[in-house]
């Protein structure tokens, strides 16, 4: 699980951020959103479209292993923006008693 932190911690991690091929992607296509050291999402094709290769966009998810709700986005930049805005609501979110 990922630690709470400040809005203004967590934009220097976004800042930093940068997608890469994963080391498994000539198996599994994913690429990762990586800040550092820290790996923040993981991004793979989504398949179920109607295109020659069945591919309908990319589909990501936070990398400590919380999935989120998201709908497939139709480039793997759309689904890092997308993450990543998900990301960083997730790590700054405010304490519920």
């Amino acid at each position: 699980m990922t630690a709470r932190m400040s809005a203004k911690a967590a934009h220097a991690i976004l800042e930093a951020a940068e997608l890469v091929k994963a080391p498994t992607w000539s198996e599994t296509r994913r690429w990762y959103v990586v800040s550092g050291d820290r790996r923040l999402l993981v991004i793979e094709p989504s398949y179920g479209g109607v295109s020659r290769t069945g591919r309908n966009g990319w589909t990501w998810w936070l990398a400590d292993g919380a999935r989120m709700l998201n709908g497939p986005e139709p480039t793997r930049e759309k689904a890092a923006i997308a993450g990543l805005a998900a990301w960083q609501r997730w790590v700054t979110r405010k304490e519920t008693p």
